[in-house]
Order: C-alpha cells, then sequence, then structure tokens
C-alpha cells in the first residue's frame, strides 16, 4: 500500500488510477497523515459459468439430475426481463 501526499496524488493521478485499476491500494495523506484509502471496485461479472460446471458441481448431490433438469432450474433461477411499454 503506497501513501501519497496530496500534491504528489494530484501529480501523478493517471499513473496512480492506472495502479488502482490494476489492484492496489493507495492511502492519500494531508500534511503526513493519511485521511483517505482508494481502492478499485470489483469489476462486475458479466461473464456466466456455463450451466455444466453448476451440474458438475452438483453431480454428487443430485446423482439422478438430468440435464434437462438443469434447464429447468436456470429457467427459474435466471432473471425475467422486464415488459416493455
Amino acid at each position: 500500500m503506497t501513501t501519497y501526499n496530496i500534491r504528489e496524488f494530484k501529480a501523478g493521478l493517471s499513473e496512480i488510477l492506472r495502479d488502482v485499476e490494476a489492484g492496489a491500494e493507495v492511502i492519500i495523506a494531508r500534511r503526513g497523515r493519511p485521511f483517505a484509502k482508494l481502492t478499485a471496485l470489483g469489476t462486475p461479472n458479466t461473464t456466466k459459468a456455463p450451466l455444466s460446471t453448476l451440474r458438475g458441481a452438483l453431480r454428487h448431490r443430485l446423482p439422478d439430475a438430468t440435464y434437462q433438469d438443469f434447464l429447468d432450474a436456470k429457467a427459474v433461477w435466471e432473471p425475467k426481463p422486464l415488459p416493455r411499454d
């Protein structure tokens, strides 16, 4: 974790933000006293695991489940789109 005084932070903002985006945590200080911590927000997971991953993970708990059973569960679990006016 790196600490920057405000002047250093402002001067190196672009580079510091790239580091934060890569996972670094930054402390911002005023006159040598820390007052803020800057961390990256978690990136949203836009990729969904394939259904086979779920099926494999639950294979030992649901040995008699068929692929269609998992498709039915997936249909119930996934959010439905809202109707448009």
